[in-house]
């Protein structure tokens, strides 16, 4: 399946920032990749409150590039953990984490093409 992103996102980020395309992709990445962690961590402890926040702050980084393939699962699961329902936040938690993998790689042949 090809991972769709929204390409000019990212070179209107490298025109604003004046910031090279593989280091935003790099920075996006670390950020989703924390996000994810925190989110499963928070599922783990039982604190809905942690995943909701880790949930929020990927979202934000995922609408940069327009990842659709994880913003819907994203949403799904801060609404989910905003509104104390742990099962569903588990679910939408196992989609995104089969999602994400296809996302990663797609970024990471983004930045590797034009570095």
């Amino acid at each position: 399946m090809e991972v769709e992103l929204d390409l000019t996102r990212l070179a209107e980020l490298e025109q604003l920032l004046g910031t090279e395309l593989p280091e935003i992709v790099a920075t996006l990445l670390g950020e989703l990749t924390s996000a994810l962690s925190e989110i499963d961590a928070g599922l783990g402890a039982g604190d809905l409150g942690a995943v909701a926040l880790a949930a929020h702050a990927a979202r934000n980084s995922a609408l940069m590039i327009d990842a659709r393939q994880i913003l819907g699962y994203l949403e799904e699961l801060e609404t989910s953990a905003r509104t104390g329902q742990p099962e569903a936040a588990s679910a939408a938690n196992q989609r995104l984490g089969a999602s994400w993998p296809a996302v990663r790689r797609r970024l990471e042949v983004v930045a590797a093409q034009t570095g």
